[in-house]
Parts: C-alpha cells; sequence; structure tokens
C-alpha cells in the first residue's frame, strides 16, 4: 500500500507543479442588423452548395472512376454539405434536393482523415466487432438504402447513383433494394455481369426493369442478347445512349431494337463483324430505317463501308442530325473520306483511327481534299502496320494529305486536331512546296490556296509516347511592310511550350516547367529560329525596322532590331564583354 501512495503523491505533486492555464469561457456571438443569407433565393444558394460540394452537380452518364469533379475528398464535401442543411429549414430544403439528387459513395477520404481513419480502425474494439474485413463503402451502401426506404420523398429526388466498382460488384442485392425505391432514376453505376448476362444479376435487372424505368443509358455485350430483345416489349423506351458489343442477333431484331427507342442519340457498335451496309440502307418498307442518331461509334466493323453510310445520310435524313461520328478499323477508308464529309453537313467532330500497310502513293495528287465548313474537331490517327519495315513510312503520306488540305483552307473552322505523327507540326509552319507538274484540276497539288491562315491547337503522339503533346498553331499576320518588298506572312508561328512542345527533358534539370516559353519562327533558310514568346514579336520586315526604302542594306538579314544605345557608350571605345547568364531566362 505504501508503494502505490508513493506514486500518487509524485503524480498529485507533478499536477501541482504544472499548473494548467487559465481556460477562459468563449464570449456569445453578438449578430448586429439582419442576416441577409436568409433571403437568398434558391438557385443562389444551390450554386453555392455546389462550390461547397462539387459532385452534387454531375449528371453525366459515365461511371464512378471517371467522372470525378475536382480534386476535392469527396466524402468531406459530402459531409460539409450535410452540415449545412442542419443550419435552418431553408438551408435544408436545397441542400436535401442537391444531397439526393446524385448519389456517390466512395470507399475512401481522398485526404488525411483516411489515415487517421485506419489507424482507428485498427484498434481492438473495431476487429472484435466482426471477423470479416472491414468495408466501409458496402456500409455507406447499406445506410442509404435504409434512409430512401424511411423517406420515400428523398428517393424520388434520386436520378443519379454512382457506386464505386469493387462495392457494386459485391454489395448486389444491397443495390437491388437501393434502385427499387428510387422511380425516377435516370443512371447508376451496374456490375459487370450484368451486361452480359450473369445469372447472379438476375434480380438486379428485375428491380430494374420493373421500378426504374427512365434510365438513360445502357450496355449490352455477348451473352445479353435475350435481354437485348426485350425493350420492343416496352423496357426503357426512354434510353439514349446505348453501347452494344460482341451482339450477336438477326439483323431484322436489331432494326426493331433501335426503332423502339425514340429518343436514342448515341449509338455504339464494337466487334459485330457481321454488320455490313445492309444494316444501314433502307431494304424492305416493313422494316424501320436506322435510326437517325447525333453520335454514332463503329469500332470493328470492317464490312460497313462509305457507301454504306452515305445511303443513310442520304435517305435517312441523318445528314442534319449527324454530330459526332467515330470510325475505328471499319471500311471506311481516307481514300473516301472526302465523299463522307460532303454528306455529312452538320458534322461536327470526326475521328478515324486506321492501321495501315500501304502508303496513298500518286493518287494522292488525284484525291479531293478534306473538305467540310461545319467540322470543328478531328481525329487522324493513322498508324503504320507493325510488319512494315521501309525507310519511308506509309503514314507519311496520309499526313501530307491532310496537310496540303489544312493548306487549301478546306477545313475553314476546324479547332483542335489530334495525330499520331509528332512532326505533324513541322508541317504547316511552312508553306507545302508544289511542283510545277504535280498539278491537277481536281487533285491536291493543284496550287496552295490561300494558304494556312486559321488558329489550329494540335495534338501529337507518337506510337512510343504516353501523353499527347500540345502545340498552338497561330495564323500569320498577313501585314506588309509598305517601303519594303517583302511581303511578311506565309509562315505560320507555332508557340511551344518547354514541358510540352518541346520534350518532357526540358521540364527536367532545374529549368522549371514553363521557364524556357519560346515561339518557333521560321526564318526563310528553312531553319527556324527559337525567340522569347513575349519579349522579341515578329518583326515586319527582314531587316526588323518599320521603314528604310526598299535597297539592299548590309543589315538586311538581321531578324531583330539592334540594341538600344546608351547614353556615353558611342566614342568612348565602349567594350562588349561576355556575360555567363543564361540569356532565355
Amino acid at each position: 500500500m505504501g508503494f502505490l501512495k508513493h506514486f500518487r503523491s509524485k503524480a498529485r505533486l507533478r499536477d501541482n507543479s504544472n499548473p494548467k492555464a487559465a481556460s477562459y469561457p468563449e464570449l456569445p456571438y453578438v449578430r448586429y442588423g439582419r442576416d441577409y443569407t436568409r433571403q437568398l433565393p434558391d438557385a443562389i444558394l444551390a450554386r453555392i452548395f455546389a462550390y461547397v460540394c462539387p459532385h452534387v452537380a454531375d449528371t453525366t452518364y459515365e461511371p464512378c472512376e471517371s467522372s470525378q469533379i475536382g480534386e476535392g475528398c469527396m466524402l468531406c464535401d459530402l459531409r460539409e454539405l450535410a452540415e449545412c442543411a442542419r443550419l435552418c429549414r431553408k438551408w435544408r430544403a436545397v441542400a436535401e434536393r442537391q444531397l439526393y439528387k446524385s448519389i456517390r459513395i466512395d470507399a475512401v477520404h481522398y485526404c488525411q482523415r483516411e489515415y487517421d481513419l485506419a489507424e482507428i480502425r485498427k484498434k481492438k474494439h473495431y476487429r472484435a466487432k466482426s471477423g470479416d474485413k472491414f468495408d466501409p463503402a458496402a456500409i455507406r451502401l447499406a445506410l442509404l438504402c435504409r434512409s430512401v426506404w424511411d423517406r420515400p420523398d428523398l428517393a424520388r429526388r434520386t436520378e443519379f447513383l454512382k457506386v464505386t466498382y469493387m462495392t457494386r460488384e459485391t454489395a448486389k442485392a444491397d443495390l437491388a433494394r437501393t434502385v427499387a425505391a428510387m422511380p425516377n432514376l435516370k443512371y447508376v453505376d451496374l456490375p459487370d455481369g450484368f451486361f452480359n448476362g450473369d445469372s447472379s444479376c438476375t434480380t438486379l435487372r428485375q428491380e430494374l426493369q420493373s421500378r426504374c424505368p427512365d434510365l438513360r443509358k445502357m450496355t449490352y455485350r455477348h451473352g445479353a442478347e435475350a435481354a437485348l430483345q426485350l425493350i420492343p416489349q416496352g423496357y426503357w423506351q426512354n434510353l439514349e445512349i446505348l453501347e452494344l458489343t460482341s451482339i450477336v442477333v438477326e439483323p431484322a431484331t436489331l432494326r426493331i431494337v433501335l426503332a423502339g427507342l425514340p429518343n436514342l442519340f448515341d449509338l455504339s457498335l464494337t466487334d459485330m463483324s457481321w454488320l455490313d451496309d445492309s444494316m444501314l440502307q433502307p431494304l424492305l418498307p416493313q422494316l424501320p430505317n436506322f435510326p437517325p442518331v447525333r453520335v454514332l461509334k463503329l469500332v470493328d466493323t470492317p464490312h460497313i463501308t462509305t457507301q454504306g453510310l452515305q445511303s443513310w445520310l442520304d435517305k435517312s435524313g441523318a445528314h442534319r442530325s449527324l454530330f459526332s461520328l467515330s470510325l475505328q478499323n471499319t471500311g471506311v477508308t481516307v481514300q473516301d473520306l472526302h465523299t463522307l464529309l460532303q454528306s455529312a453537313t452538320h458534322l461536327d467532330h470526326l475521328s478515324i483511327d486506321e492501321v495501315i500497310s500501304t502508303s496513298l502513293g500518286l493518287a494522292m495528287q488525284q484525291l479531293p481534299p478534306l473538305s467540310s465548313r461545319s467540322l470543328t474537331k478531328l481525329h487522324f490517327e493513322i498508324s503504320n502496320a507493325e510488319d512494315i519495315q521501309a525507310l519511308q513510312k506509309p503514314a507519311e503520306s496520309y499526313y501530307a494529305y491532310l496537310s496540303s488540305s489544312l493548306h487549301a483552307n478546306a477545313l475553314p473552322n476546324l479547332a483542335t486536331l489530334y495525330v499520331r505523327d509528332p512532326t505533324f507540326a513541322d508541317l504547316l509552319v511552312l508553306p507545302p512546296i508544289v511542283a510545277p507538274f504535280a498539278g491537277g484540276p481536281g487533285g491536291t497539288g493543284g496550287g496552295p490556296g490561300g494558304g494556312f491562315n486559321q488558329t489550329l491547337e494540335i495534338f501529337s503522339k507518337g506510337m512510343d509516347e504516353s501523353e499527347w503533346v500540345f502545340t498552338s498553331i497561330m495564323p500569320p499576320d498577313g501585314r506588309a511592310n509598305r517601303d519594303s518588298t517583302i511581303l511578311v506572312g506565309g509562315r505560320p508561328l507555332s508557340a511551344y511550350s518547354a514541358s510540352r512542345g518541346l520534350g518532357p527533358q526540358w521540364a527536367q534539370g532545374g529549368f522549371g516547367g514553363e521557364a524556357r516559353r519560346s515561339v518557333i519562327v521560321g526564318n526563310g533558310f528553312g531553319g527556324f529560329l527559337a525567340v522569347p514568346a513575349e519579349e522579341a514579336p515578329r518583326p515586319m520586315t527582314s531587316d526588323g525596322g518599320n521603314g528604310g526604302g526598299g535597297g539592299f542594306s548590309p543589315r538586311r538579314f538581321s531578324f531583330f532590331r539592334s540594341p538600344p544605345k546608351f547614353a556615353g557608350a558611342e566614342g568612348r571605345g565602349h567594350e562588349r564583354r561576355g556575360s555567363k547568364r543564361d540569356l532565355w531566362r
């Protein structure tokens, strides 16, 4: 007993020797005047809450993994918005509409709080509750299921439900019970077995077909042909996006299924080699036509050619509705692409991805240029086959054909271009060299046209590169020096970023990401001059001045103005000394 008293006495003495700082009660907050936050309209409050929790404004039909908005922690943002809903009744009504319109269930915090929670879960009282592994996302889904069944008014507000991959794969029963209470659901993340007709997702499919008739996006893969044929019976008539992958059905059945979706505007057909031009052409009057969709994606459909797409565009009126067209490994070739652009008069985005083994050859001189007044975005991704061993790759002729079309101003509204040639921007810096014998009345070599005079953003990537390199091509000013006989123009400028346009190695070694930003200007002799983008603008004449007559002078080929002369520098033997500083920085 005396031993314990000895320890207690020491602890008491230690507490008395270090008195705690005096604590003062917090002063009550005194509010002066009126609270104007209570008078904010609901639209302004909803906009403010969208900044508090950005993912509540996510109304895209993309899965949880690819629809993240912002760089913050989604769970922390959700908690802060829930705290806003507890402040007053006016805020609660607005916050509840946003909390339950687009629901996102994440597995972890994307901040420091996840490390703190992981340490707490390692403690004994957490491990003793259950021998199974702790799954926070599954618990959050179960709590959401209980909330929507207890509050049907909240369940009717839910339109988007996004769940992580592992949660929707392991908690199919909870997911089925949750969506059964949401009659106005438009999009939900589903497990992979749902798309290929897996028997483990039968209950989930039945709940969606009976309780959620307003779905807007659905995917069918090989094995789900029976579920696809149920669409004409009245299921999911409001589908807007339909993706079909490796589906094997009768062509007439597919035409009937597509005709049963009046709101369909985005259609993807992937790995369906049995499709041919007859699917797009109006054959029999008793069968419905192929729908005039706005977005059409064809992947690995080698039997669909340009003739089939042209007949569909001309006879079904799809040329007025088609907005985006993506072609990958199809029967549409680059040689016939100009006829397709002529038929699609309202096409805004075109993507063609093709692996070629032969070049255009001499036929390139007779091909009409790629011409379209509505096209603003082009993915021209032509790559060589792996067995090509020639010194000159076949893809070079295709990119030369595209370059000649751009120089001929055949694509006047094109603003963004994606190519798989890292040197394509060099083809647009200087005007094309046109041989006098290479012209033709209808070919691309007939003349340089009006010259390349449009602003263009080029994203290029080689076969061994993982990221797109951005290059901005600016049009020439077209102005001429009145006192000089040489016109300025015809050589567009190209703005290169040090960390992107000139390669990732420029951003290393202490130079910084944007420390070496420059403009590439043609010097008139086949080479280029790298000058600072903001400090040295492009000169008006070859001697860098605005006047000076039309005669030649020794300073004719100086591309920049002479440096300023300081007072007293002349006549005093001014010595120009070398500098060890980097003039580019």
